[in-house]
């Protein structure tokens, strides 16, 4: 089966975006695309919040991802800095997809009706 690529998005507001950053990114979309759910568009937004925030944690990471079934998941999160931020943000859009694996696969194990160990065996008698 061909995985096809992603379309992905990166966008960044007021900062600029660092190539490490850029990389880290396209490295973890690609990390969860190799999932059994197939991840048709992500968007990835980092925003530093200087304005508005008092405390320490002005860095946000928004991830988007659309998969397969029409669905879309998001995470966003908010650190000291872009790196944990992006980290976390990945690390919850990475369990929303394992919870989305385990219901699809508990719905198509209630889908199949239980086959009987006998079923389809032919038996002769003399």
């Amino acid at each position: 089966m061909d995985v096809q690529p992603v379309d992905l998005k990166i966008e960044s507001r007021n900062v600029g975006m660092t190539p490490r950053w850029k990389t880290e990114i396209e490295r973890r979309v690609e990390a969860l695309s190799t999932s059994a759910i197939r991840i048709t568009h992500a968007r990835v937004t980092l925003t530093k919040n200087a304005h508005h925030k008092k405390g320490a944690d002005n860095a946000e990471a928004l991830v988007v991802l659309t998969i397969t079934g029409r669905r879309t998941l998001t995470a966003r999160k908010e650190s000291k800095t872009f790196e944990e931020a992006i980290r976390a943000a990945f690390q919850a859009v990475d369990h929303e997809l394992e919870k989305v694996e385990e219901k699809r696969a508990a719905k198509s194990a209630k889908a199949t009706p239980p086959v009987s160990p006998d079923a389809g065996a032919l038996s002769f008698s003399p």
